[in-house]
């Protein structure tokens, strides 16, 4: 019974140190992150010149509201535009261009038995993105109130910010500041953000698409 007592009192001791570390190394400076922008184009097998660009790329951790070790807040900003140009010798049939945060968690504790805590918080790593296209688009875009999405443990997700089908030679999508928080993660909270083009013809379909810079939520 001592040696379980003393085992007891030393996992508690530890747990009490590891969310001071583990949410000052997550969001120390909460300072704006300016990434690079990214460009790729190409020229299709039936002759059109397709061209995507992100821009405008910005990352903002912030700390939490909730004081929390297993939440992370903040914001992003990026831009992303597509564009067909050219004399192809078949028609354009459709072209979307879509925008994505891919997020990271490093370990999953929503249910809070790696805490130690009682009760279940929710089944996975939850993530919400306020103040974006809805993901839900045809020929035109919607805004939504936000979207949420569950992330797996330990394993990357594409979460829409916004999809829209080209109707003329160009189209772009900006999110400016987008409130993104995460509530069950322990440790690190990787992102990135992606644009993608996609182009189709009689003949040909052709995706291009662009990756910033992996940064820190």
């Amino acid at each position: 019974m001592k040696n379980h007592t003393r085992l007891t009192v030393a996992s508690l001791a530890a747990l009490a140190v590891l969310p001071v570390s583990i949410g000052l190394t997550g969001q120390a400076d909460a300072t704006p992150k300016r990434l690079s922008s990214k460009h790729d184009k190409l020229t299709t097998d039936d002759g059109w010149k397709i061209r995507l660009d992100a821009s405008e790329l910005v990352v903002n951790p912030m700390h939490n509201l909730a004081n929390a070790p297993t939440s992370r807040e903040g914001w992003i900003s990026s831009k992303v535009a597509g564009a067909i140009t050219g004399t192809g010798n078949t028609p354009v049939q459709s072209a979307i261009l879509e925008h994505f945060l891919v997020i990271g968690c490093q370990v999953d504790v929503s249910d809070g038995t790696t805490l130690g805590l009682s009760g279940s918080i929710g089944p996975n790593v939850g993530v919400t993105i306020s103040g974006v296209p809805s993901a839900n688009i045809g020929g035109s875009a919607s805004v939504s109130p936000q979207i949420s999405a569950n992330i797996k443990p330990g394993k990357i997700s594409e979460i829409s910010l916004g999809k829209k089908q080209l109707q003329s030679d160009h189209a772009s999508i900006r999110v400016k500041k987008a409130r993104v928080s995460v509530d069950g993660c322990w440790g690190k909270v990787s992102t990135r953000i992606i644009g993608r083009l996609s182009v189709s013809t009689p003949t040909a379909d052709d995706t291009i698409n662009v990756f910033s810079a992996r940064t820190w939520l």
